[in-house]
């Protein structure tokens, strides 16, 4: 009796932890949903707060969604639908695991100092079935769980959260957050995604110089390196004798309209005369 009595206990401080933070959950969310809903002017806002009808109601504020291309019109209905059946599955499971720490099913162990419950020959038969395959069966309504709500979510926040939507509807879909990332954005106005990422795009490329010079000042005609325009600076070499140009940027090459060096200044004078 001892040892049923720990497991139950344990078991319902459990629920009640946690279904007091669902109701959390659910008001804020429900607080959130109903502030968009009458932006939009939309009926029945009495349903942001009820669980499972939340969901249906954060469908119908996302509007139009797509799933690999094809577009889902009804994506908070089969959230909903899904939802409901995991949870209800989640229940049953939930109780026939209470049910079989009742003290009649077990009969207490001791061993090592450690206390146990067996089953006995009283536990009904069909409860390690339930649990087993009820828990399998969870397991596959909890992906379809997750991937109508991830649709959902990312319909609902490209449209009320188009600078972030994929981490809010993370949180929303796969964490237990979503009615406090609701309840964040319940002032934000509606937008529509595309349009937004199209400005963006376009704003982006002119803050960026869209069709400048990669290089920024230094590209070709900017007045940079490279520019190929007159260079009027003093000539670096003029104290060596070397020639002055008067063509700009070939100012180090000789050319027919260069002078000749001075056959004082010339290493290779005493070469001269083979040279001729």
């Amino acid at each position: 009796y001892d040892f049923s009595n720990v497991i139950l206990t344990y078991y319902l401080f459990a629920a009640l932890g946690t279904l007091g933070v669902y109701l959390i959950l659910v008001v804020f969310g429900g607080i959130g949903l109903s502030k968009l809903a009458k932006k939009q002017g939309l009926k029945h806002r009495w349903m942001a707060f009820l669980p499972f009808l939340n969901t249906y109601y954060a469908g119908k504020l996302a509007g139009e969604t797509q799933f690999f291309g094809q577009k889902m019109k009804r994506v908070g209905l089969y959230a909903m639908i899904s939802e409901i059946l995991y949870v209800a599955l989640q229940l049953f499971v939930f109780a026939a695991v209470i049910i079989s720490y009742f003290p009649e099913y077990r009969t207490l162990e001791v061993s090592d100092g450690v206390m146990t419950g067996a089953a006995n020959e009283a536990m009904p038969s069909w409860i390690e079935p339930a649990v087993t395959y009820g828990n399998l069966v969870a397991y596959l309504l909890w992906f379809f769980v997750i991937v109508f709500f991830c649709v959902l979510f990312v319909a609902f926040f490209r449209k009320y959260y188009a600078r972030g939507p994929i981490l809010l509807a993370f949180l929303s879909a796969v964490l237990p957050f979503r009615g406090f990332t609701i309840f964040a954005v319940r002032n934000n106005a509606p937008v529509d995604y595309n349009d937004y990422i199209r400005r963006r795009t376009q704003a982006y490329m002119r803050n960026n110089g869209y069709n400048q010079p990669p290089y920024g000042p230094y590209g070709p005609g900017s007045g940079g390196y490279g520019s190929g325009g007159p260079q009027n600076g003093p000539d670096p070499f003029e104290g060596f004798g070397g020639p002055t140009s008067d063509h700009g940027a070939s100012g180090g090459s000789s050319s027919g309209s260069s002078s000749s060096p001075s056959s004082d200044d010339d290493p290779f004078s005493e070469f001269g005369d083979d040279k001729k």
